[in-house]
């Protein structure tokens, strides 16, 4: 267990959180912070949530906070402890983790065109061209050696969102 992880489950325990909710530390610390924000008497409002969410960047629509509003005040519950918060928290950002990769999975499998698991050199230029972006022979195979990861001479679903990542947090 790295020191990262342990610092994250001895964390989880003090908060009194279980193992079933998986979150990192930053996500923890952050939520705690928000937490403490809207809270009083270690409690946060249920009329509270959306301004929460919102200050943890988790935009979710009017009808889900709706329904979560609706289904803590039909059992009479007004405000909520760091454990539910945290909880549906967790649960918010397993759903946004779960999307995001459903769809850069789509686009994998659209690039993808025999399906084997690996986009090739081939794939790519054929892709590059349909974009309108002359895909000479050395652009392409500059481009897979740049991504591959695993010396394949392909780029495997990891290394494109590896590729994804990079270009998100270092624009261009």
């Amino acid at each position: 267990m790295t020191s990262s992880s342990s610092s994250s489950t001895e964390l989880k325990r003090l908060l009194g959180i279980d193992g079933s909710v998986e979150m990192t530390e930053d996500d923890l610390t952050q939520c705690m912070g928000v937490f403490k924000r809207f809270s009083s008497n270690d409690r946060i409002p249920v009329s509270k949530l959306k301004e929460a969410f919102d200050a943890l960047q988790l935009y979710v629509n009017e009808v889900y906070f709706e329904e979560i509003v609706d289904a803590h005040l039909k059992r009479d519950v007004q405000s909520m402890e760091f454990y539910d918060f945290a909880s549906l928290v967790c649960s918010k950002k397993a759903k946004k983790r779960r999307s995001t990769h459903a769809v850069l999975f789509s686009i994998f499998g659209f690039l993808d065109k025999d399906q084997d698991g690996f986009i090739g050199a081939q794939e790519l230029k054929e892709t590059m061209d349909m974009l309108g972006e002359i895909g000479t022979d050395e652009k392409v195979n500059k481009m897979i050696g740049q991504l591959d990861r695993g010396g394949t001479g392909k780029v495997s679903y990891e290394d494109f969102v590896i590729m994804l990542r990079r270009s998100i947090e270092e624009p261009l």
